[in-house]
């Protein structure tokens, strides 16, 4: 009998043990999504406009291309974890992902100060909470202020 419990342990912490390999790697991607993102035209075009100017319409729709093609991994990941989030908010969760300053975020989807971008983090924290995503919402603003 405790050759089968400690059996039964020794599975239990090779799952374990699994399931952190497989979540680091997953953080491992996202990082990578991150890293291919900032080598875009639209990353480098919100750095140079941003400090003062929101994006164009044609620049606004680049960035979008840009941002469903470099973070596939991370976009599949949250639609299936919380459907209820808009596409401007996935968007708005790959961009802060990607570690932008705020205010560049806030440039890059039309908005001139950064108030509704943090009313846009709120509203995305409460659907993630009712879709029982925290972890989530923690994996992608946890560098955030």
């Amino acid at each position: 009998m405790k050759i089968a419990s400690k059996s039964k342990n020794m599975e239990m912490n090779e799952l374990i043990l699994d399931l952190f390999q497989l979540n680091e790697l997953i953080l491992d991607l996202f990082q990578l999504e991150c890293k291919l993102f900032m080598k875009t035209d639209s990353y480098h075009i919100i750095e140079q406009k941003c400090n003062n100017k929101c994006l164009t319409p044609n620049e606004m729709q680049q960035l979008n291309a840009e941002v469903q093609y470099d973070f596939t991994l991370l976009i599949k990941t949250i639609k299936k974890a919380c459907p209820s989030l808009t596409d401007e908010d996935v968007l708005f969760c790959c961009l802060e992902k990607s570690g932008l300053d705020r205010s560049f975020i806030a440039h890059s989807m039309g908005d001139v100060n950064k108030q509704p971008i943090n009313q846009r983090k709120y509203r995305i924290k409460k659907k993630m909470e009712e879709a029982k995503c925290d972890f989530l919402f923690e994996l992608i603003f946890s560098h955030s202020e």
